[in-house]
């Protein structure tokens, strides 16, 4: 630092040119950087499409309406997770793997096994649960009975494009990969809905419904042939190799964690939906809705490193397994904690816009924050053990964390009603966050905490500071 408090050009230069190494390089943590950069951007904008979308749905149905609607896509997002036995996420893992090793037999397989996992499984799922409604819509509110049943049959195509966006993943095809289901999607869900509102249908969770099937239809055929016409030109047609027992136990994992994921996220809306009225239910929901843009950096950092969590392993790469780690860990932190700032600041306008009586979710905002920032804390230790062989302990800690946030729920919710969702949830999310920390440690040698990757900074500003900038590598 010069005299005049400026700092000297070179140094600032110096800076410059490790930042553009970084994020052009053409090594695969390069490409990572990038793919994380452009699914954020992506995410962003799936942030302020999706917030305009629910505030839309909001003004137009009505609490109540807009409590049974967003009830029902928690149980979508449920039946979606669970829809492809695990197929879907287990191509992040498998893919590269199968890519590092050289055996594009058993890859050509995969891909194969995993496509027809996803498209007839939830298919299957669909139907019996529409099924099952029809027979039992005696013993149910009246309300639900329609919305689920239309929900049954967006579940097919929600999972198959759940698929194609983890195949793109694994091959670094963001834009093709999320778009479709992050633009796209909410995009035609407005649109639709705007549309039916304006032709004379009443706005009520069961024409949403109808739209979001529309536009999930519309947007998972196109993104179909836009990943597979990418996947023909890398994956060249020829004989397919199948490893079916080890490919369903590796994935049976992701489909226990991923069922739970929604489960252990929204179990105090399906325990709410006990206790309190579907107005309540939406207030919360939208409040969850708006601290959902902290929560895409995570998912954004897992876009462009999960696979190489995966292919550092396989290789046996230690230190380039632990310097993943560190990087992401710091930039997850930084990053969500500047974001959880922006929307604390500007929390209760944005509920505001939600209509009359959504500003008192405020306080159900300030403690899901607290939870999103907690969780960034500890680190991507759950991406780390899904990718490096021990997704089978994620998936028994998203069961027992389910069944506590169960408990924790209706232990909170019944006496301080909407807060105690919202305390139970930052709870065990904490809680959730931590021991897959420790697992991580005590399975792998790595801290994936914040007070770990501190260690990468520090090692990055040393460089800084010498004589001759070096890339961070």
């Amino acid at each position: 630092m010069s005299a005049n408090g400026k700092m000297p050009s070179g140094r600032l230069g110096g800076v410059l040119a490790i930042g553009l190494r970084a994020l052009t390089s053409a090594d695969e943590r390069g490409k990572a950087r990038r793919a994380s950069i452009f699914a954020l951007a992506i995410r962003v904008l799936n942030a302020v499409l999706a917030y305009v979308t629910q505030v839309v749905l909001a003004r137009l149905m009505g609490q109540f309406e807009y409590g049974i609607f967003a009830f029902t896509w928690v149980w979508l997002l449920v039946f979606q997770s669970i829809g492809t036995f695990g197929f879907a996420d287990s191509c992040v893992r498998y893919v590269p793997a199968l890519r590092e090793r050289g055996t594009p037999d058993e890859l050509r397989g995969f891909l194969r096994l995993a496509l027809l996992m996803s498209s007839l499984l939830p298919l299957a799922i669909g139907l019996a649960l529409a099924g099952g409604v029809w027979f039992a819509a005696p013993l149910m509110q009246s309300a639900y009975v329609l919305p689920i049943m239309m929900m049954a049959a967006v579940i097919p195509f929600m999972c198959l494009q759940a698929y194609l966006e983890d195949v793109g993943r694994a091959h670094f095809w963001t834009v093709s990969a999320l778009v479709p289901i992050y633009v796209l999607r909410h995009g035609f869900l407005l649109m639709f809905m705007l549309a039916a509102v304006l032709m004379g249908f009443e706005a009520t969770a069961v024409t949403a419904f109808a739209c979001a099937f529309l536009g999930m239809a519309f947007a998972g055929i196109g993104q179909f042939i836009a990943i597979y016409a990418k996947l023909r030109k890398v994956v060249p047609p020829g004989p397919r190799v199948y490893r079916i027992r080890e490919w369903l136990r590796g994935s049976a994992p992701f489909a226990i964690m991923r069922g739970m994921e929604p489960l252990f996220s929204f179990m105090s809306v399906i325990v709410m939906s006990f206790f309190v009225s579907p107005v309540h239910i939406g207030v919360f929901f939208a409040a969850t809705r708006i601290i959902q843009v902290v929560a895409l950096i995570p998912y954004a950092a897992a876009v462009g490193s999960a696979h190489l969590f995966s292919a550092a392993h396989a290789n046996g790469d230690a230190p380039r397994l632990k310097l993943l780690t560190r990087e992401v860990s710091l930039l997850t932190f930084v990053s969500s904690a500047l974001a959880t700032g922006a929307v604390v600041l500007c929390g209760s306008l944005l509920l505001s816009l939600f209509g009359d009586g959504f500003s008192e979710g405020y306080p159900v905002l300030l403690i899901l924050a607290a939870g999103v920032i907690l969780r960034a804390f500890f680190g991507p230790a759950e991406d780390i053990l899904n990718m490096t062989g021990f997704g089978s302990f994620s998936a028994r800690t998203y069961v027992v964390m389910v069944i506590a946030s169960a408990a924790l729920s209706v232990a909170l919710i019944i006496p301080f009603g909407v807060l105690g969702a919202a305390l139970a949830t930052t709870i065990a999310l904490t809680v959730r966050s931590a021991w897959l920390a420790l697992a991580a440690r005590r399975l792998l040698g790595l801290d994936t905490t914040v007070v770990g990757a501190m260690i990468f900074l520090k090692e990055f500003l040393a460089r800084w500071r010498g004589t001759s900038p070096a890339p961070a590598e």
